[in-house]
């Protein structure tokens, strides 16, 4: 089965850095890494050190219910390019504990995998193969924040 890994669009990236406060009110500035590791949800990849990083509240999800929540996510504040291998997972993420959300098409959770096994790629493909199953949310596994979206490609 192919999935389909989407992170924020673009737009939503350079809105953040051009803004001062983000949707919510919430002000913005940018923020030095002196460690890094932080996860910019763009570019799909961990800050380095010395690197910025804006962090804004953002909700990945387009319905209105008790499940659409808010959350803290980064981007860097520089600019960056938006994660394009849309058919794999991306590097910074693949064999790192990580909480796979699976959400029916009402956009409620169905479902919840927890990998701290490496086996990200093969827990999200199994929990795609449920035909309940709309789309995952990949989600930090210490903070349970936002990371990306994963979606079936439909067969040809």
């Amino acid at each position: 089965m192919m999935m389909n890994v989407t992170a924020i669009p673009s737009d939503l990236a350079a809105t953040v850095r051009r803004s001062t406060h983000d949707a919510s009110g919430n002000a913005l500035e940018p923020e030095f890494q002196e460690r890094g590791g932080n996860p910019c949800r763009h570019c799909l990849r961990r800050a380095t050190a010395g690197e910025r990083l804006t962090l804004f509240s953002h909700s990945p999800f387009e319905r209105h219910n008790p499940y659409k929540e808010y959350g803290p996510i980064f981007v860097h504040s520089d600019g960056c390019e938006r994660y394009a291998t849309q058919n794999e997972l991306p590097p910074d993420f693949a064999d790192r504990p990580i909480v796979l959300r699976a959400y029916d098409f009402e956009q409620r959770i169905a479902r919840v995998a927890v990998v701290v096994d490496g086996a990200t790629d093969l827990r999200a493909r199994e929990l795609l193969s449920d035909p309940e199953i709309a789309f995952l949310h990949a989600r930090s596994f210490t903070h349970g924040c936002y990371l990306f979206r994963i979606d079936r490609v439909a067969a040809q």
